[in-house]
């Protein structure tokens, strides 16, 4: 028996989806899905060009034996490259250090292909961002940054090839 948060997440994506429709926003959609294993096929049914992916703070798993559901893993990051338009961006951003430094070193592999875009904005001594490039800051930023927090983020460029 699961813990329930498979039919929290769903409800919440179902809930949005009825809000936007209610709200007559046709070019949003919300559904609740593991993008380690969808992202390939749900990006491939996508009608538009894919220009920007945004990874908020990802569930941690801290412990070890759990590191392999993180949701940021080798496959989806080449899943994430290789569909991303050419001057499309990837937004990655995580309270927790070490997970944000292993999203930034899978992403960092990927140097031939795509290249860091925070050059041009303001950086604290370690190169991570230190405002949202996006303009609007999620919840659970404002939450860390109110307890004393810091959020990691670094934003990429598909390379014009």
């Amino acid at each position: 028996m699961g813990s329930g948060r498979f039919l929290l997440w769903q409800k919440l994506a179902n809930r949005a989806e009825f809000w936007a429709r209610e709200l007559s926003l046709h070019n949003i959609h919300f559904m609740f899905a593991n993008a380690t294993i969808s992202f390939k096929e749900l990006v491939s049914a996508y009608p538009g060009p894919l220009m920007l992916v945004s990874i908020l703070c990802p569930d941690p798993h801290f412990k070890k034996r759990h590191h392999k559901r993180r949701v940021v893993q080798k496959p989806l990051v080449d899943s994430i490259v290789n569909n991303l338009m050419p001057g499309g961006q990837v937004f990655i951003e995580s309270d927790v250090l070490e997970v944000a430094v292993n999203m930034r070193d899978l992403f960092d592999e990927e140097s031939d292909l795509i290249q860091h875009i925070d050059g041009s904005m303001e950086c604290d001594e370690e190169g991570w961002l230190i405002n949202n490039p996006m303009g609007i800051r999620t919840e659970r930023e404002i939450h860390a940054e109110f307890e004393g927090a810091k959020i990691y983020r670094s934003l990429y460029q598909k390379l014009l090839l």
